[in-house]
């Protein structure tokens, strides 16, 4: 059955290139994200809705995020499922929010909003970052970890805000399958009980992990020491497939507050992919409230924070963006939360394109 559905996308890969191909030879020449902020639509509510995490699996995405939909008091995790398309023939770029990528990649898929499940509590959730094992942590094209994932979150269930850890790494899972009709033994990759990830945390707030693009160290936001500063935590080396179990028993992990992405201001929500970090700050020369920066890795530090502008930011508060990167398309995807005027209420989901940085 694996064998079936690996070939299947790469069918489905061959069939999109061919496609692109016989396009552009009729229209536009270059598959890019729309460059103008535009909401997400029918995923917003008229409660708050920020904090999200990205999984892609061809042309549709696992859209996690923290939500208050229902008149809930508190964040919890919400899991909405999106597909992207691009027509060369119009320069017409769309999303909408009924999955019908193949049921291969809905079972790949699914575990993310167990993730959700197991993560939630009657305290809130903010900062979910989750890493597949196949596409984010081996990558040997192997495909031997389907529908395997890491979770990294915080929580404020013990007063104040956490880290936390959740998986369903499983070598060789058992078990009937998620979708009828499917003979996929995907049910049985359930997912553990949160554990802290006591190395990171402090009597502070802490949250928002992201690891760098070698996995060598991991950053975070706290207020440890009085305003929210960007830190990071300088890794042992871990074999991916023993993050799960290394990473919430570690101790005595070096930690620092990286000064180049830290002010006198409140700086918070750093993601990191590849070279490029982004996270929000309300440091003074911004557009007004929380606005989005970026930096660069130079191979030995950060650049300098630089804005990402009016195009972007507003007089609002513009809060924890992610990056996204498709081969494909020349540039990134970022989505970002804004309590903008405009929206449902509250904070809503917003996304723009953004250009790639080596």
């Amino acid at each position: 059955m694996m064998k079936r559905m690996l070939l299947g996308a790469c069918l489905l890969g061959l069939l999109f290139s061919c496609d692109l191909e016989k396009q552009k030879l009729h229209g536009y020449d270059e598959v890019a994200f729309p460059e103008t902020v535009e909401t997400m639509g029918a995923i917003n509510s008229i409660d708050d809705d920020y904090n999200s995490n990205l999984q892609t699996v061809g042309a549709v995405s696992a859209l996690t995020f923290s939500s208050k939909r229902g008149g809930r008091r508190d964040f919890d995790f919400v899991r909405e499922s999106l597909n992207y398309s691009y027509d060369l023939r119009s320069g017409l770029f769309s999303f909408d929010y009924t999955p019908y990528g193949g049921l291969d990649v809905v079972q790949e898929l699914a575990p993310v909003g167990w993730a959700a499940s197991i993560a939630n509590s009657s305290a809130n959730e903010l900062g979910p970052y989750i890493q597949s094992y196949d596409r984010d942590l081996i990558k040997d094209g192997f495909n031997r970890h389907y529908g395997e994932y890491l979770m990294l979150f915080a929580s404020d269930r013990t007063g104040n805000l956490d880290i936390y850890l959740t998986h369903n790494y499983r070598k060789n899972p058992t078990g009937a399958s998620a979708i009828p009709g499917s003979t996929t033994a995907i049910t049985s990759k359930t997912f553990s009980d949160p554990v802290p990830v006591a190395c990171l945390n402090s009597p502070a707030d802490d949250g928002y992990p992201t690891f760098d693009r070698n996995f060598k160290s991991l950053y975070f936001t706290s207020n440890r020491g009085g305003s929210f500063d960007v830190f990071k935590a300088t890794l042992p080396a871990i074999t991916p497939t023993e993050w799960q179990n290394q990473l919430p028993a570690l101790a005595d992990v070096a930690i620092e507050r990286v000064a180049e992405l830290s002010s006198s201001a409140d700086d918070k929500c750093p993601f990191i992919l590849g070279n490029r970090l982004v996270f929000t700050s309300n440091r003074p020369g911004g557009y007004g409230g929380y606005d989005l920066y970026y930096s660069q890795w130079d191979g030995s530090r950060w650049s300098a924070p630089i804005n990402f502008g009016p195009a972007i930011n507003t007089a609002s508060d513009e809060y924890r963006p992610i990056l996204t990167g498709i081969e494909s398309y020349t540039n990134q995807l970022m989505i970002f939360s804004s309590n903008r005027p405009g929206g449902k209420g509250g904070f809503d989901l917003y996304r723009v394109g953004v250009p790639k940085m080596n």
